[in-house]
C-alpha cells in the first residue's frame, strides 16, 4: 500500500512538473512574441490624427491632460458637414502603436475605410489615462480605492470637456450622436458614464468591462424608459478572458435586454480566440463601429 502511495505521489509530482514546465514555456513564447512586436513598433496613426500634448485642463484636478483627436479624411474639404463624436478613455491606445507601446485599436483605419465606402464617419477623441488610472476610473470610493474620483471625472467629461470639443470641432452634439467607449477598467467606466449621464451620451462601447470594481453599486444603476429610449449599446469580451470577465459582460447585456432593447439597439459580441489585450479591442471596434453607425 505504501509503495502504491509513493508511486502515485511521484506520478502526481511528475504531472505537476510537466504542467509547470509547459506553463513557463508558454509564458516564454508569449514574451518573445511580444518583445519582437515591441522592437518593430512604428507610427501607425493616420494623417488626420492630432496629438494635443497637455492641452486640456481638468480643473477639479488642477492638471493638464493629453488628448488624441481623429477627424475623418473629408473633414478639411467638406467644411459644411457635422459629425458624430466618439469619446474613448485610455485614448492613447486608439490610433498609434507608438503612443500605446503596443497594438493600437485601429479606430482611424476602420473609419477611413468607412469614408472610402461612402459610409458614416465620426470624430473620435481619445483621452489619455491618468497617472493614477485606478482612481480616475473608479466611480465610487471603496476600501480598494479610497482616492476614487471617477464620478467627478465623468462629470467633467460630460460637461466641460464635451463643451470644449463641441466648440472646437464640427460636431453633432445631441445625445443620439454622442458615444462613450473604453476597455477593461475604462470599459466599466463607459457603462457608468452611460448610466450617470444618459442625457449626454446616447450610445456606448463597453469592452471587457471590469465590473468587479464595484458590482453591487454598478448593477444597481438604472435608467428610466425615456433615458433608455433609442440608445445603442455594444458589449464585448474576449473568449479567453475567464468567467470573472465574461459573466459580468453578459450580465450587462442581459440587464438591458430585460429592459426591452432589441437587436438594433443592443449587441453582445464574444471575440473568439482572444484574451484581455489590445488585439481583442481592435477586433471589437471593427465589429462595433458599423453596427453603431447602422451600415
Amino acid at each position: 500500500m505504501k509503495k502504491l502511495l509513493v508511486r502515485l505521489t511521484l506520478l502526481a509530482l511528475i504531472i505537476w512538473g510537466v504542467y509547470q514546465v509547459y506553463g513557463f514555456y508558454g509564458q516564454y513564447k508569449e514574451k518573445k512574441r511580444k518583445d519582437s512586436y515591441y522592437e518593430n513598433l512604428v507610427d501607425t496613426s493616420s494623417p488626420t490624427v492630432t496629438v494635443l500634448k497637455d492641452a486640456i485642463m481638468i480643473d477639479y484636478q488642477n492638471a493638464r491632460r493629453t488628448v488624441h483627436v481623429y477627424v475623418p479624411p473629408e473633414y478639411a474639404t467638406d467644411t459644411s458637414s457635422r459629425y458624430p463624436v466618439m469619446y474613448f478613455m485610455d485614448g492613447e491606445s486608439s490610433f498609434n502603436d507608438l503612443s500605446n507601446m503596443g497594438p493600437e485599436w485601429e479606430i482611424d483605419e476602420v473609419i477611413n475605410a468607412a469614408s472610402k465606402a461612402g459610409e458614416q464617419t465620426a470624430i473620435v477623441v481619445g483621452i489619455e489615462e491618468a497617472e493614477n488610472r485606478d482612481a480616475e476610473y473608479t466611480p465610487f470610493v471603496n476600501e480598494d480605492n479610497p482616492d476614487a474620483h471617477g464620478d467627478k471625472f465623468a462629470e467633467w467629461l460630460a460637461t466641460d470637456f464635451k463643451k470644449w470639443v463641441d466648440k472646437n470641432y464640427r460636431t453633432k452634439n445631441d445625445r443620439a450622436n454622442t458615444y462613450i467607449g473604453g476597455i477593461s477598467r475604462s470599459g466599466m467606466m463607459a457603462y457608468y458614464i452611460l448610466m450617470a449621464h444618459p442625457d449626454v451620451f446616447g450610445n456606448a462601447l463597453i469592452q471587457s468591462p471590469s465590473m468587479w470594481v464595484d458590482p453591487d453599486r454598478l448593477f444597481a444603476m438604472e435608467l428610466s424608459d425615456e433615458q433608455l429610449k433609442d440608445k445603442k449599446i455594444f458589449v464585448s469580451v474576449g473568449e479567453y478572458e475567464g468567467r470573472g470577465m465574461i459573466n459580468p459582460a453578459k450580465r450587462i447585456y442581459d440587464k438591458f435586454k430585460a429592459r426591452g432593447l432589441d437587436d438594433n439597439h443592443l449587441k453582445y459580441q464574444m471575440i473568439e480566440d482572444e484574451s484581455h489585450w489590445h488585439i481583442t479591442w481592435r477586433k471589437s471596434f471593427a465589429i462595433a463601429y458599423p453596427w453603431l453607425m447602422g451600415y
